[in-house]
C-alpha cells in the first residue's frame, strides 16, 4: 500500500480534524500547498524520444564492441539498456507505471 496521499487530501484532513482550531489548520494547509510533490516527473514525448535515440544509440556501440571482444560488464550494460528503451517505449505509449 502506497503512503503517498494527495495534497487535497491532507488539507482536507488538516481541515476536518482541527475544527476549532481553524487560523492553524488554515497556516498548515498553506504549508502542505508549499510542498514539493512527490509525484514522479513526467517527460513530453519530445524528450522522451530524444531519450530513446540516445540509449539506441548506446546500445548500438555496446553491441559492436561485444561484436568484436566480449566482456561480461558490457554485456551487464547492455541488458540494462534494452530494458530501459522498453520503458521508454512503454513510456511514450503512455503505459507508465
Amino acid at each position: 500500500m502506497s503512503e503517498l496521499i494527495s495534497r487535497q487530501a491532507a488539507i482536507d484532513i488538516v481541515e476536518f480534524e482541527c475544527g476549532e482550531w481553524r487560523g492553524l489548520a488554515k497556516t498548515i494547509a498553506e504549508e502542505i500547498k508549499q510542498l514539493p510533490s512527490a509525484q514522479p516527473e513526467q517527460y513530453t514525448k519530445e524528450e522522451l524520444r530524444v531519450f530513446q535515440h540516445g540509449i539506441s544509440l548506446s546500445l548500438l556501440s555496446k553491441r559492436s564492441s561485444q561484436h568484436w571482444q566480449y566482456d561480461e560488464d558490457t554485456a551487464t550494460e547492455i541488458k540494462f539498456l534494452e530494458r530501459l528503451y522498453e520503458k521508454v517505449v512503454a513510456d511514450m505509449r503512455g503505459e507508465q507505471e
